[in-house]
């Protein structure tokens, strides 16, 4: 059998606070699809090399088998996680000063943060797929996607993705609460200096935002000023069309987006107060808001470049990393 060439991204290693998963996926995704359906076993090999470093982020599947969608999970759950990561080691060193509780219930699920954030897919580890249906019908209607492509296995990831969502809202609560704890333990220091004031989290109503849209309508919807599909980092490259995962793929990211906006802003707000967090012995926190999705990837051993076959070339495209860039200047002038 000739195997024809094909043209893929190259890959990108963005430092950018606010990344989008499009080029990454578009990358993985079109990888997973030349080797499996022409059976290019260096190819293949060299993609589960990589998988082994992303682990933590394998869907494990029990009942399907879609290469290409693995990779997309494994890829945007990489991009999503770094914020958190970047929320936990903030907080971390805010729990130095005075605890802070990070156990919290959701979907009737006692979660310990620290142990979600350390294996995300610990949660679910012991949840059968027979029980499945009955924590999925728990999520908010708005974020039931799964219909006629209905199996137990995207249910349980639909579920992941929604107690992830959740993870990060409760960790800017949290993070809210420590700074103002802070500046309420160290006031007299805080007003000396006359430091600007935290800045509350911006409400949004996302469920009213996202009810009853068509996936086309999904991409234009706006949220702090930035379209669904911009979040992305552009058009996915869908080689296994399944019409409910792409619109499970949107709403994840207006969730995503919705709590990474708010970690963005105090990253912004850390930035104005530095002085403050260095005289009360916390400068370390500065470290964490210039942690880019880069460093991020260099930290877990990712790849920068990946041994492939003469049957697959990569072309520069430097669209992707476009927003991040531009969000991070905006918000810092």
């Amino acid at each position: 059998m000739t195997i024809p060439a094909i043209s893929l991204p190259q890959i990108e290693c963005p430092d950018v606070l606010l990344p989008t998963p499009a080029n990454l996926r578009n990358l993985f995704g079109g990888l997973a699809t030349h080797a499996y359906r022409y059976e290019i076993d260096s190819l293949k090999d060299e993609l589960e090399r990589i998988r082994s470093l992303l682990d933590i982020y394998d869907p494990n599947f029990e009942k399907i088998e879609i290469p290409e969608l693995e990779w997309e999970i494994m890829i945007t759950r990489l991009s999503s996680e770094y914020p958190m990561y970047v929320q936990q080691k903030i907080l971390s060193l805010i729990n130095e000063v005075f605890s802070i509780n990070f156990n919290v219930t959701i979907l009737g699920i006692e979660i310990d943060i620290l142990e979600f954030l350390a294996n995300p897919n610990s949660v679910l580890d012991n949840i059968s797929l027979d029980e499945v249906d009955s924590i999925y019908d728990l999520i908010p209607d708005e974020y039931k996607v799964w219909n006629k492509f209905e199996t137990a296995d995207f249910k349980k990831e639909s579920i992941r993705n929604y107690i992830r969502s959740e993870v990060a809202k409760k960790m800017n609560l949290l993070m809210t609460g420590g700074f103002s704890g802070l500046i309420d333990l160290f006031d007299e220091i805080w007003d000396g200096l006359g430091l600007p004031s935290f800045p509350g989290l911006q409400e949004i109503d996302l469920e009213a935002l996202i009810r009853d849209k068509t996936i086309e309508e999904l991409e234009q919807v706006q949220i702090f000023g930035f379209s669904l599909l911009d979040l992305l980092g552009g058009e996915f490259d869908d080689n296994v069309e399944i019409p409910e995962f792409q619109k499970e793929r949107l709403l994840k990211r207006a969730r995503e987006f919705a709590e990474e906006w708010q970690t963005y802003l105090m990253k912004l707000w850390i930035k104005k107060v530095e002085d403050f967090f260095s005289k009360i012995g916390l400068g370390s926190v500065i470290d964490w808001i210039t942690f880019s999705f880069c460093d991020y990837l260099k930290l877990i051993g990712f790849p920068s470049t990946i041994d492939l076959p003469e049957s697959v070339q990569t072309l520069i495209n430097n669209t992707q990393s476009a927003l991040p860039n531009t969000v991070v200047e905006e918000g810092a002038s």
